[in-house]
């Protein structure tokens, strides 16, 4: 006969699907009448904005636009101007997804660059990653033993303590300022374009609601009205709520920014002090918790013979959840002597978590963009790929999870020889050691004959590694039997103990 057990579903989500999809994206565009010639190309800055990201049967989509600034110097030599596009894009993945599955996603630009096909079109290339998670309920079950059974059922339950994700969510939001250049800058006669740093510097769970801070450092390029080229910066604060269900304690909380939109305009001022600013962003959360599960992890009976079935099922521990800043160092060559740096961006792709023994290895790739001005005072750009990395201590079957961030503010200055270039990277990673544990999740029992002939007692001697429950298992016993006829000063360690077993009876 089947035995009755309650079914109780596992609480939480699992991450059936992170990658990262890497892709190129090239256009062919017209220069505006209103723009003149170009003469030379000085560099190119493309930011990527996340439209949509959808989830299907099998597949995720994600998909948004680039936008490109060009900066050029035109043929008559007449400062710099810049020549805007825009880049639409699509990235799919497939995976055991699905139809409306919660998914986090970004997208970086890791490289970009535009050729002059004539003075009236160019050609511009743009490489992405697009980092992606797809989070959906958990399907595991775990099964408990009712309290009135037909058999005298002995069985071991425990408490353990798994880490999982129990929220994901996401709020749109957006806010719009103005902002002022310093005293000590020139005014703007044009704006050069525009670039956003999305940094989340907390967040936590308050009464069921996610409360998360950040900033968005906003970097403006400009044009003076003597035809120079200059840089506004800002750092504008921002804090959000966001409702969650089914979470009402504190949790460990991470939060990814997305762009969506971004404008900057010259608010109309007479002397250009004054740009005005509007941004859309996205605001992607997955919250993590401790939670407590019951596994009935083996179960006999003292009175029947008992068919277990059982199941796999994975907890997974948390081992640490930290950061840790690096500061990169590069010189970056340059065709012609540097006089100044005028500019320095970098964008971080995607992080890469890499174990070596004991250690994990966390790798980024930054793509950094250099203006200057040579010696001659002509003004030049270089773009390089350079690599940031950290060391983390990974135990044996432990699995990282790792993003980056910008830690503060990149330097860059004129040196012998080139360009000295120092990154502050900012590694934030999640350790987990996953453990398989066996879980009953059916029992049969049928009448067992024989036992009238056993002994009422027997002697049993403990081998090593054997518990109690062995012991208790092995003869169809009571272990509340076990210990009222044994003498256990310690009832863990019973290698080598004879032990009196009595035959328990069926009531």
């Amino acid at each position: 006969m089947d035995l009755a057990l309650s079914k109780i579903p596992m609480e939480g989500y699992a991450c059936p699907l992170e990658t990262t999809l890497r892709q190129e994206e090239t256009q062919e565009s017209i220069v505006p009448d209103a723009c003149p010639d170009i003469g030379r190309i000085v560099c190119t800055e493309a930011q990527a904005q996340l439209d949509r990201k959808e989830t299907s049967e099998g597949r995720l989509e994600c998909a948004g636009t680039v936008r490109v600034t060009v900066i050029y110097l035109p043929e008559d030599g007449d400062g710099p101007r810049r020549l805007e596009l825009t880049i639409p894009f699509r990235a799919a993945a497939a995976g055991a997804v699905a139809a409306g599955s919660p998914a986090v996603a970004s997208v970086t630009v890791t490289a970009a660059e535009t050729r002059v096909l004539n003075p009236r079109k160019v050609l511009c290339r743009v490489e992405l990653a697009v980092w992606c998670q797809v989070w959906t309920p958990r399907e595991e079950v775990l099964c408990l033993p009712e309290d009135a059974q037909e058999v005298t059922l002995e069985r071991r339950v425990e408490e353990l303590e798994t880490y999982t994700a129990v929220a994901v969510a996401e709020k749109p939001f957006a806010f719009s300022d103005d902002v002022t250049l310093p005293p000590s800058h020139p005014g703007a006669e044009e704006l050069l374009g525009h670039r956003v740093e999305l940094r989340c510097a907390e967040a936590k769970v308050i009464g069921g609601k996610l409360v998360f801070k950040g900033e968005a450092v906003l970097c403006c390029r400009y044009r003076t009205a003597e035809g120079a080229l200059a840089l506004g910066r800002w750092e504008l604060p921002f804090s959000q709520l966001m409702e969650l269900e089914g979470v009402e304690e504190e949790g460990s909380c991470a939060v990814e920014l997305a762009e969506r939109e971004s404008q900057v305009t010259l608010a109309g001022d007479e002397d250009g002090r004054t740009l005005s600013v509007h941004m859309e962003l996205l605001a992607q959360a997955v919250v993590r918790q401790d939670r407590s599960v019951m596994l009935f992890s083996d179960a006999y009976s003292t009175t029947h013979a008992l068919a277990v079935e059982r199941q796999s099922v994975t907890l997974t521990q948390l081992w640490e959840d930290s950061g840790v800043n690096q500061l990169c160092r590069e010189v970056l060559e340059t065709e012609e002597p540097p006089r100044q740096v005028e500019d320095c961006a970098v964008t971080l792709g995607p992080c890469q978590v890499r174990r070596e023994e004991r250690e994990g290895v966390l790798t980024a790739q930054a793509w950094v963009r250099v203006l200057y001005t040579d010696e001659s005072g002509q003004l030049r750009a270089l773009a390089r790929t350079v690599e940031a990395s950290a060391r983390i201590a990974l135990p044996a079957g432990g699995e990282s999870r790792c993003r980056c961030a910008l830690a503060g503010e990149v330097q860059a200055l004129a040196a012998a020889g080139g360009i000295e270039l120092r990154v502050p990277v900012r590694f934030a990673y999640l350790t987990t050691v996953p453990h398989t544990l066996e879980a009953v999740t059916a029992l049969q029992a049928e009448e067992r004959e024989g036992d009238e002939a056993l002994p009422s007692v027997r002697l049993r001697l403990g081998q090593k590694g054997e518990t109690l429950w062995d012991i208790a298992k092995a003869c169809s016993a009571a272990q509340a039997d076990i210990l009222a006829a044994n003498d256990l000063p310690d009832p863990e360690n019973l290698e080598g103990v004879l032990l009196l077993i009595p035959r328990s009876r069926q009531s």
